[in-house]
């Protein structure tokens, strides 16, 4: 199955970095992108339906110490869109935002 970042996701991820490498050691930085990586190879083997349910068509899993959300949405049988990164210490409305 073939993973893609939406425009947002890329630049999330990279405010997220931006941040955490404010407060996080370079090897936890690391740690977090290979959990990214995993992540990533998860969804493309079609390992989708394991992580939680957010709405009727968005998935998302938590990685990095449990700060920063992951969002996809499966867009057909054979591609998944990742959608956004998020710190889950920002205010949740700015999800509804983001994917606007």
């Amino acid at each position: 199955m073939q993973v893609e970042f939406s425009k947002i996701a890329k630049r999330t991820l990279s405010e997220n970095i931006k941040f955490l490498k404010k407060v996080w050691t370079n090897r936890e930085i690391t740690i977090f992108l290979g959990d990214i990586k995993n992540i990533t190879d998860e969804l493309e083997s079609g390992n989708y339906l394991q992580f939680q349910k957010s709405t009727r068509k968005t998935r998302s899993v938590l990685i990095g110490k449990n700060h920063v959300r992951m969002f996809f949405r499966k867009e057909s049988e054979d591609k998944i869109i990742i959608l956004l990164f998020f710190d889950m210490r920002q205010d949740p409305q700015k999800i509804n935002e983001l994917l606007k």
